[in-house]
């Protein structure tokens, strides 16, 4: 076994461990914000793997593909993300008219 192909299954083990424990954060993350930056590290994750993949391999056409997969990770991070800011906002704004309607029954 060459130095290089011992680096690169070195590689492989803790991109692994990477995304275990990314899974991990999703499964037990306790809001979903931390759920959504969890997938958004599987995504690097996976995409690094397949870049890997693509220097193991000397194919150029797992490239191109770790490219369209960080592409659409990443649209898919912001758009997760825009969902979750409105539903904060939604949430916080029902939290203010109940806070409003209680204090104005106290008067």
């Amino acid at each position: 076994m060459s130095g290089s192909l011992v680096i690169d299954w070195i590689v492989f083990i803790f991109a692994g461990f990477g995304i275990f424990f990314s899974l991990l954060r999703f499964l037990k993350g306790p809001s979903s914000f931390e759920r959504l930056a969890a997938v958004d590290m599987m995504n690097v994750m996976f995409t690094g793997i397949i870049v890997l993949l693509a220097f193991v391999s000397k194919n150029n056409m797992y490239m191109d593909i770790a490219i369209l997969y960080g592409l659409l990770a990443f649209i898919e991070t912001v758009v997760f993300a825009r969902y979750l800011e409105g539903r904060a906002k939604t949430i916080e704004k029902k939290h203010m008219q109940n806070t409003e309607m209680k204090s104005g029954e106290a008067k």
